[in-house]
């Protein structure tokens, strides 16, 4: 399965960049996401609990490792998560733009296989239900930025 697009970041790339490396951030901004820590330079382990159709609740132990960065433009990124009702593993690739206006446009493409129970939902579902958590995940780190850039905190 492949997931790709863009989204404008409210924000500059440099704030952006420091938001999608800070796994408290993370936590909050992913769906279905109940955990997530650092585990290391550039690692990080948590537990996901996520539905796709009639496969619903059920929890993953996800890991993510961040490779090839180059502050603040661009990374990629291995994720490897496991539970009973299957598993994904994939890597994405995500690049930082600096717009005007203190603006940021993030480009992605992520490949992922999906195995398992979860897996027997059917490829349009997935697909379907991935853009969407993709999405989610966007909009929640957008309104985080833009909080922390009107209460002038740091991330």
């Amino acid at each position: 399965m492949i997931v790709q697009g863009t989204f404008t970041f409210a924000g500059p790339r440099a704030t952006v960049w420091e938001l999608l490396q800070n796994p408290d951030v993370l936590v909050k901004a992913l769906p279905g996401a109940k955990r997530l820590v650092r585990a290391g330079e550039d690692r990080y382990e948590g537990l996901m609990q996520v539905g796709v159709g009639p496969v619903t609740a059920a929890e993953f132990a996800v890991t993510v490792s961040l490779r090839d960065k180059v502050p603040p433009e661009r990374y990629t990124m291995e994720v490897d998560s496991k539970g009973t009702l299957g598993f994904t593993r994939g890597g994405a690739r995500v690049e930082l733009e600096a717009l005007a206006d203190a603006v940021t446009l993030m480009r992605y493409t992520a490949e992922l296989q999906v195995g398992g129970k979860i897996a027997s939902v059917g490829q349009r579902l997935l697909d379907q239900v991935a853009k969407l958590m993709t999405r989610q995940a966007l909009d929640a780190l957008n309104n985080e930025l833009r909080a922390r850039l009107a209460g002038g905190g740091s991330p």
